[in-house]
Formats: structure tokens, sequence, C-alpha cells
């Protein structure tokens, strides 16, 4: 069995810095943090199947993440030929404007990164759901608003929607009871920007 009668309780959050910046700055490595944090402890082997990769790039990536902290091992479960890689922290916290813009393009590439592999998890989604249940075809749902808003009010509304999901995955965690029958794992997207036409507006005191 992969998964562990009992994990280790974890920190909940990871703050990115401009040194452990250099650990995450992959899309490899985002993949295998996302597996070892949805989908529990596992070796190089295991990640390396979960996600169609070569166990030499996966076990290289791994030592990566443990050197800058972002994952553990779990001397319990390993034995003399493959160790077992647990993740460290429940979620990562996308850093400031400051570290982003000065860790020699780390920042760019790190949200870079995070766009690949959500943007390939959508299409994995898109592609499975012929496979889906009739009641789960119903429950998944693609969405995209057009708002406009004042970059307060857009931080505002950000804010309403991880405050929602922070008070689902913490009732979930305090539960000890077993999830009902039909439960699933999911992935909730959102991502907030700008469009194009918008991107570089300035305002009027700006302008000369």
């Amino acid at each position: 069995m992969e998964h562990p009668q009992q994990q280790p309780q974890q920190p909940s959050q990871v703050h990115l810095t401009p040194r452990n910046l250099r650990g995450i700055a992959h899309p490899l490595r985002v993949q295998i943090l996302t597996s070892l944090r949805t989908e529990g402890p596992a070796t190089a082997t295991t990640v390396a199947r979960r996600l169609d990769l070569n166990t030499g790039a996966t076990s290289y990536h791994l030592r990566q993440l443990a050197e800058y902290g972002f994952i553990t091992e779990e001397p319990s479960r390993g034995g003399r030929r493959e160790r077992w890689w647990r993740a460290a922290h429940a979620n990562t916290v996308v850093p400031d404007d400051e570290v982003l813009d000065g860790s020699e393009g780390l920042g760019s590439a790190y949200l870079q990164a995070l766009g690949q592999v959500w943007s390939g998890a959508l299409m994995a989604a898109i592609e499975a759901t012929p496979s889906l249940t009739p009641e789960w075809r119903d429950a998944q749902d693609f969405g995209d608003y057009a708002l406009t808003l004042t970059p307060a009010e857009a931080k505002e509304l950000a804010a309403e929607i991880h405050t929602l999901l922070r008070r689902r995955t913490s009732a979930a965690a305090a539960s000890e009871a077993q999830p009902p029958d039909g439960a699933a794992r999911i992935s909730f997207q959102f991502q907030l920007f700008p469009t194009s036409e918008d991107r570089h507006a300035t305002q009027p005191d700006d302008m000369e």
C-alpha cells in the first residue's frame, strides 16, 4: 500500500524565498511536489509511474526538492534499495513581487512552471471527461468570467475565494470520519489577472 495509515502532521505552508525558489522553479518539480501532496508518500519509482517519467529524472528532482526543504524522507518506510519521500508542507505561498522580480528570473520561471502544470492538468481532465460517471460529469465545471474591477476589488475577490477553500480544506482535515461514498479528490484551479487589453493600463496621474 502506498499511503501510510497515519502521516506525520505537515506544516501548513511554505513561503518562497530567493533561495528556495531555486529548488521549485521547474515544471517537473512542481508536478512531483503536487503528486506527493495529493497522492501521498512515494518512492522515485512510484512517482515516475504516476507522472509517466523515467526514474533517473525523478530521483534527481526529488533530491533537489529535498535539498531545498520541500519534501522530506521517511526513513521508517525506506529500505536499502529505495527511499520514500513525503511533502513537507500542505501548500506553497507565492511570494511578493520583490522576491519574484529579484531572483535572477527564477520568479518568472516558477510562475511559468505553475502555468504549464495547471494547463496540463486541465487538458488531462478534459480528455478524461468521457470516462467519468454521470454524477461526476454533472459535477465537473469549467468556467470563465470577465469582470471590471479595481486592483483592490480584485484582491478582495481572490481573498474571498481563498477563504472559502481554506474552510473546506480545514473541515476535511479536522474530520476523523472516512470520506463518504462517492467522494473523490478534486482540483480547484482559478487564476485572476488583467486581460491583454488592460494589462499595461496606467493611472491618469502617471500619464504626461
